[in-house]
């Protein structure tokens, strides 16, 4: 049902671009979190988890179709450069979203460790020859070679945090786009005298549901929880 709810966001972003419609519906989204909790209580589970993972997939769905209705000067390049080749441009995302960058060999590198194309496609689930036309296909385009060229790998703590006894804030915003966000959440966690390790924010232009990651030195407590929902054009809030 996630997955079918997925696909139907590109049908309803090209309705929504036919009839000239906005992204956004605030009556419809109350509408749909409203009969979520109440079939949450139905069901006897957590109303305020029901509802976060609804908002999860609303706010991907709204990013999957800004990203068709309202695509940045970048990914309209990129939509532009990779329209007919489906394959190759989850090749693009995936080089994104791990800062992998192509060289002048056209080869692919995590700094400076050459990464097999075949290591590529069997994650992705596309043939080796995709990666490797992909990665041309960037050389070839001056804008894109300019970026992909100069991507950069972080380490990034979320997945490791339980073990090293750190906390995880993850936040949905209505609009990731909005200032303010990231300065409002570090103030509530600074005044509740907790330090933070790291924050990770992903960028609107290139990611579907933008979230922004606070990563603290210890798990935060319910009363951080209540002055962070608090904050306004904040969708949904996961800690852990």
């Amino acid at each position: 049902m996630v997955a079918q709810r997925l696909k139907l966001a590109n049908q309803i972003a090209q309705l929504k671009s036919r009839l000239k419609l906005p992204v956004t519906d605030e009556v419809r989204e109350q509408k749909v979190l409203s009969r979520i909790r109440k079939k949450a209580a139905e069901l006897r589970i957590d109303r305020d988890m029901a509802e976060s993972l609804i908002r999860y997939l609303m706010a991907w769905s709204v990013g999957k179709q800004r990203e068709r209705i309202e695509s940045p000067s970048v990914w309209s390049r990129i939509n532009q450069v990779f329209e007919n080749y489906p394959a190759q441009l989850e090749v693009v995302k995936f080089l994104l979203k791990h800062g992998l960058h192509v060289g002048d060999d056209e080869n692919i590198y995590c700094e400076e460790i050459k990464i097999p194309f075949t290591q590529i496609a069997r994650h992705i689930g596309v043939d080796r020859r995709t990666v490797e036309m992909t990665a041309k296909k960037i050389l070839e385009d001056p804008q894109l070679k300019n970026i992909f060229q100069n991507l950069e790998s972080t380490a990034f703590l979320r997945r490791v945090a339980r073990e090293l006894n750190l906390g995880v804030i993850e936040i949905i915003p209505d609009d990731a786009a909005k200032p303010g966000i990231v300065k409002s959440v570090a103030e509530v966690v600074s005044n509740a005298g907790i330090s933070i390790r790291q924050v990770v924010t992903d960028d609107p232009h290139l990611s579907t549901a933008p979230k922004l990651t606070v990563i603290t030195e210890c798990p935060v407590k319910g009363e951080v929880i209540d002055a962070l929902k608090k904050i306004p054009h904040i969708r949904s809030i996961i800690v852990y």
